[in-house]
């Protein structure tokens, strides 16, 4: 006699054992791969030969892309990882109006009362565990791969995506790495798989320092094995990991190890920047400056208007994508730097509006930033993410010419580098801004004004910049940006299940 494991809970307790084989959906259903012998073992090795784990790999990238999978399904990486930290710096009636009837899972985000119950919160926990213990079972069995570049390119993507998660899991559900917050406990570190009903237990909880020495381990670890495909096609690569090193030695304020990486990703050539900034966003294939992108296609998404969910959705109010939820104030393009505004000149591509649209106009008759929010004439679009059959750039080149420029001032005692000068104008001239000198600055730290001021015009929308704040300690509204109430709640889902 044989049982199937309930899919209606949501703990790690309940979903580990499930996760790790319904990522096989993409060519048959759970119900066929997963199935619990009565003693609690799993029936038939579904990891037992390259091409079954070279599928759950492709189940794997579909989830971590938050392919969507129903109204319940944690979006990551497309969706909610740049949504929710893009919204916990937006403030309400001054910066962004959030339309709660078409988004009310987000309003929370929104209001900063961000509630253990949230759906968004539960969805995304859910979806990552998942992820991660599928992950965890190709590790372990990934000596079932007998072609040795094969195996090496599976492990390094696996393990990679792994520490990818976590990463971005530690930076919104923990408090800023710092010497005061490296043993704070916050969510269950996860290496072995789930494997037998009996193994599932309250999971412990890992603290900052060792979520981050696991994260950078797997990062280097994954980099020496991908080293050899440089770009990897689409797929998580040897740079991308040299661009999450670069993310993770920042957060760390590791200046000279944020330098290493990023000069390895400038210096490869293998990345430049697209002609102008909208350019580097709704392509159908990769940007000449995406280091990774999340791929989508009109079959496989994170959705649109059409399942209410999905960046497009929520940026877009094209009739053909979305439903405008995010709509922006225009006099907020204008906002100064110190209240976290991009503060756009008018001679700066970034900050322009198109405001000849209709309920007729398309994505490809976008060809500025913004564009007038059809849904709402008084306030505006962004156009960063305008259809769901378009690629999600999660990595840019722009990102790290600006990081490498602040690595290096930071790591210089605060000078004037020529380096860090190089990269602020190479960003700045592509938006059509001229060329800074070193004269055109008083002191050093108002370089280091013009390289923040950067940042938020560049990378606007993107949910980097939240990150940035809390590793700067700086200010959302009157706020700290390492305040308590921007940290994520575990889902109650997961709590109640606890001691059970």
């Amino acid at each position: 006699m044989k049982k199937v494991i309930n899919s209606e809970k949501t703990s790690i307790k309940s979903i580990i054992l499930l996760a790790a084989f319904c990522l096989f959906a993409t060519t048959q259903s759970c119900d066929e791969v997963l199935e619990i012998e009565a003693e609690g073992n799993i029936s038939g090795d579904i990891y037992d030969t390259q091409e079954n784990i070279e599928k759950a790999l492709i189940g794997a990238y579909y989830s971590f892309g938050g392919i969507n999978d129903g109204s319940v399904g944690g979006e990551l990486m497309g969706g909610d990882f740049i949504l929710i930290p893009t919204l916990l710096t937006r403030r309400n009636n001054l910066e962004i109006s959030w339309d709660d009837v078409n988004g009310p899972a987000y309003s929370n985000f929104m209001d900063k009362d961000i509630l253990a119950t949230n759906d968004r919160v539960s969805a995304n926990w859910r979806r990552a565990y998942e992820v991660i213990n599928t992950l965890n079972n190709i590790l372990f069995n990934i000596d079932n791969v007998t072609n040795a570049s094969a195996k090496s390119k599976i492990q390094g993507e696996a393990l990679a995506m792994r520490a990818i998660l976590y990463f971005e899991m530690i930076r919104l559900w923990g408090r800023q790495y710092s010497n005061i917050t490296l043993n704070d406990k916050v969510i269950p570190l996860m290496s072995e798989p789930i494997t037998e009903v009996k193994q599932i237990k309250t999971p412990e909880l890992a603290t900052i320092q060792e979520i981050y020495t696991f994260v950078e381990q797997d990062l280097i670890t994954a980099s020496t094995l991908l080293e050899g495909l440089a770009k990897n096609d689409v797929n998580l690569s040897y740079y991308t990991c040299q661009a999450y090193l670069m993310r993770l030695s920042l957060q760390k304020r590791d200046f000279p190890a944020a330098e290493g990486y990023a000069n390895t990703i400038i210096n490869s050539n293998e990345f430049q920047l697209a002609d102008t900034p909208v350019e580097a966003f709704n392509n159908t294939a990769n940007s000449s400056e995406d280091i990774f992108a999340i791929q989508q296609t009109t079959a496989f998404s994170a959705g649109d208007r059409s399942t209410g969910s999905g960046l497009p959705n929520y940026y877009s109010s094209l009739t053909e994508s979305g439903l405008g939820v995010m709509r922006v104030y225009e006099f907020s393009l204008k906002t100064p730097a110190r209240v976290n505004g991009p503060n756009f000149s008018s001679i700066d591509m970034r900050g322009t509006v198109n405001t000849n649209v209709n309920t007729n106009t398309t994505a490809a008759e976008i060809t500025t930033p913004f564009y007038t929010n059809i849904l709402n004439t008084s306030l505006l679009s962004s156009s960063k993410f305008m259809r769901s059959d378009r690629v999600i750039p999660r990595i840019r080149l722009a990102e790290i010419h600006l990081s490498r420029a602040e690595a290096v001032y930071e790591k210089n005692f605060k000078v004037i580098d020529p380096t860090a000068l190089s990269d602020l104008n190479l960003v700045r001239n592509r938006a059509g801004l001229p060329t800074l000198e070193e004269d055109d600055f008083l002191t050093s730290f108002s370089f280091y004004d013009s390289l923040i001021l950067e940042r938020k015009r560049e990378l606007l929308f993107e949910g980097i910049i939240f990150h940035d704040l809390k590793r700067w300690q700086g200010k959302i509204g009157s706020s700290s940006a390492i305040s308590q109430k921007f940290i994520l709640p575990i889902p109650q889902t997961e709590t109640d299940t606890w001691g059970n």
